[in-house]
């Protein structure tokens, strides 16, 4: 359970703790990386949990936790972004350069809560989940 301190901040709990560093520790390492699902694995949650890894991972306390982590991401991705202007396109490192980006991004995303990717629902499908809400 997540422990509430006197000023009603929530603190992690030492299962989450262990979470966000092994989520820090992964980003920053070199080579493979593992899943988001073996993470959890390895921080003591159950396979259920590692099926779903947004159920943990978006929750307050976690996206607290990485919330240092996730503002250096951003800052990094914009001084990327800075730096990529027409003349570094134009050389052979400005492909490197939008890579960067494209991983800071997904990165940010990822560990920051935001939606990795879109999905387009049918009309006939939005349909259906209006009428189910309506019920």
């Amino acid at each position: 359970m997540t422990k509430t301190t006197f000023k009603g901040r929530k603190t992690p709990t030492p299962k989450q703790t262990i979470l966000i560093q092994k989520l820090i520790d992964n980003l920053g390492k070199e080579g493979e990386r593992k899943t988001l699902g073996r993470i959890l694995l390895d921080s003591g949650y159950s396979p259920n949990s590692a099926d779903n890894p947004a159920l943990i991972t978006d929750s307050p306390t976690i996206q607290n936790g990485l919330k240092a982590f996730t503002d250096k991401l951003k800052l990094k991705r914009e001084k990327a972004l800075d730096y990529l202007d027409d003349n570094k396109l134009k050389k052979s490192n400005g492909r490197d350069l939008a890579g960067i980006v494209d991983i800071l991004t997904k990165n940010h995303q990822l560990l920051g809560g935001e939606p990795t990717e879109r999905i387009k629902i049918s009309d006939e499908d939005r349909k259906l989940i209006d009428e189910a809400f309506e019920n």
